[in-house]
Formats: C-alpha cells, structure tokens, sequence
C-alpha cells in the first residue's frame, strides 16, 4: 500500500496493525493533512447494508467531536472493493504499548481511567458502543491526552465470525486478539450493550494499575471459562499501592452480572474523579449491599439468640441458687433443731385452756 493512493489520501507509511486491519500514515491531498487509514482485511464488511449503518454511525462520531474521541473523517469503499476509514492522526504511543514494561504509577491510572470514561461516556450519549475496546484501540498523545480510536469497528464483522475473529488463536492455542477484553454476556453471545464497554474498561483499569490482565491464562477454553466463572485475584494483592476505592472500581466494572455493573461509564469517570478529590464513593455494588445486609441479619439474630440464651441460663442458675440456699437453709433449721431440745419445727397453735400454758409452748 505504500505510495499508493486510496481515494485522495496518499498512503506514505504503516503505522500499525490488528485483527481489524492495517493503519497508514497518509496525506489528505485536499485538505493538505496527515491522517491514519484503516485499510480493513478483505470480507470484514458482511454487505453494502453494514457499510451505510457505518457511514451513519461514522456521520454521528465526527459531529461529536469529544477530546477523548479520534475524529472519523472518511469511510469509503475503493473500486476493487477495499474498504478503508479515515481519522485523525494521532502522535503519540499507543496505550498497550505503555503498560507493556510494567504497571503505570496509580496518579496517571485514574487520569487515564477517567479520560477513557468521559469518551466512551460522550459516544454511548449517542448509541455508540465500541464492543472492542482494549489498550491498543487506546492512543496517548503528546500532550498526555487519551483518545479511544476504532468505534463502531465491532459491528462491522459478520456475527458468526466474531468470536473467531476475536480470539485469533495461535498453533498453540494461544490468545493475540480481542477476548481478553470481552465481557462474559459477548462470549455468551447475548447482545452487548454500553456495559459490554464498561466491562472492559475494568479489565484496562486492571491492566494499567498491575501490569498484568485480571484473566491471563493463554488457552483459549480456560481464558473463557476464567471470564465467566472465576473471580480475579485482587489488584491490591498484585500492587499494594491501589488505594481501596479503585480497587472497588475495577472490581465494580468487573461484574460477571451486567445488572451489578456500572451500569454507565459516565458513573465509573464519577467514582474516578471522587478518587481524585478525595470524596468517598457513592455507594457499595448492589450484590454487595444485599451481601452485607444479610450478614448483618444474620449476626443480629446470632446476638439475640446469645443473649436470650444468656439471660435463660442466667435465670436458671438464679433459680438453682435461691433453691440451693433454701435447702442449705432448712438443712441449718433441722441442724438446730436437733440440737436446741424443744425448738419446734413448724409453727403449732398453744392452747391457753384453763389458763394453763401448753407444754407445747
């Protein structure tokens, strides 16, 4: 593709690649500007029906024009029928690229997190979800600014080649695409909403705060069942420095159950700016709040069925008592009796008959 041309766009290098194609640097010969082309792979397009839902969705991202969103500019379909998309050109590095090497210090995690939030939050506003989101659909520029690339990429591939095309593996069963990413109602097949994107940005905010995935086995079946069965271990334990509340975020956005996720990412860009100002977060996850409130029902009945138990066996000991020195309490009578000749040992009536005294008395 190199010194070819792809309408007016005069292809001058490759930039990068993935499993949703090759991108160039190219120059717009008619606005006299830099651009990146994404040259998608042969057949990606299920038919022309797909390519116009694109061009709209393609119109809606380049009116929304959101700092933290790459501009669409062209998407089109060259004679021999290769279909490419146009966008701003970004310098920078991309953000799989960056957390590579290690884990990024937790200060630029939450400004990263939170920038990811606000663009995703701007395009779901316009019933836009990306449903690939990951660290190399993620550009950092020059100035420190986060810029989510590829939306609306995802619908484009017929549905029966998604999960192959996601996966990607290897000889040797390993993963190089998408799954890592991928929320467990996609691998479910069920359809994917704004939730799918928030799930995976659970997964970057992991990424990014540990060095490593939240689910990092490279077989494919047990990645998988990792995703919907298996809780991942906590960022904490990998990287001490995670204060609780991002742990909680990530956790949150990590709900294999989308109704106990966030349920929007302009709520997870909220919670990240609260870390930032030191504002406690809103509230615990809906699953965990039933959690505690159950708990705490349970050691509520627990202390009361202690506490009556207590007071019982209290009574019953105060009974015994009083019982034990009543006995002790004849015994001594009966004791005195024996020894003090003429002590009566109940009460007996004197009779006063011919004003003699009883012996008796």
């Amino acid at each position: 593709m190199i010194g070819k041309s792809l309408g007016h766009y005069n292809v001058l290098q490759r930039i990068g690649a993935g499993g949703m194609g090759v991108v160039y640097l190219a120059r717009d010969e008619r606005l006299q500007r830099e651009v990146a082309v994404k040259v998608l792979p042969s057949g990606t397009v299920a038919d022309e029906a797909a390519r116009k839902r694109f061009r709209r969705e393609a119109l809606t991202l380049s009116r929304l024009n959101h700092p933290n969103v790459a501009t669409i500019f062209d998407f089109n379909t060259t004679e021999d029928g290769t279909d490419y998309l146009v966008t701003e050109y970004i310098a920078g590095i991309g953000l799989d690229q960056k957390i590579a090497k290690a884990a990024l210090p937790i200060r630029e995690v939450i400004s990263l997190g939170s920038q990811l939030a606000q663009g995703l939050s701007a395009a779901h506003a316009q019933s836009i979800v990306h449903r690939d989101l990951k660290p190399a659909n993620v550009r950092i520029n020059t100035d420190g600014r986060l810029k989510v690339l590829d939306f609306g990429l995802a619908m484009l591939v017929q549905p029966e080649a998604d999960l192959a095309r996601t996966m990607s593996l290897t000889s040797s069963q390993q993963i190089t695409g998408s799954l890592p990413y991928m929320a467990p109602e996609q691998l479910r097949g069920e359809s994917a909403d704004a939730r799918a994107d928030v799930w995976a940005v659970g997964v970057v905010l992991y990424e990014m705060a540990t060095g490593r995935r939240p689910f990092s086995q490279r077989n494919g079946p047990m990645l998988i069942n990792s995703i919907l069965n298996e809780a991942p271990e906590p960022p904490s334990k990998l990287n001490p420095k995670i204060p609780p509340g991002l742990e909680y975020i990530i956790f949150k956005s990590l709900e294999k159950d989308p109704a106990l996720r966030y349920q929007t990412s302009r709520e997870v860009g909220a919670d990240l700016d609260r870390l930032t100002t030191g504002e406690s977060l809103v509230a615990i996850a809906p699953q965990r709040k039933s959690q505690f409130l159950l708990i705490a029902s349970m050691v509520g009945v627990l202390l009361a069925a202690v506490v009556a138990l207590y007071l019982f066996a209290h009574r019953t000991q105060r009974a015994g008592t009083a019982a034990l020195n009543m006995r002790r309490s004849v015994s001594r009578i009966s004791q005195a009796a024996r020894i003090l000749p003429g002590f009566p040992l109940r009460s007996q009536k004197c009779s006063r008959r011919n004003s003699q005294p009883a012996k008796s008395c």
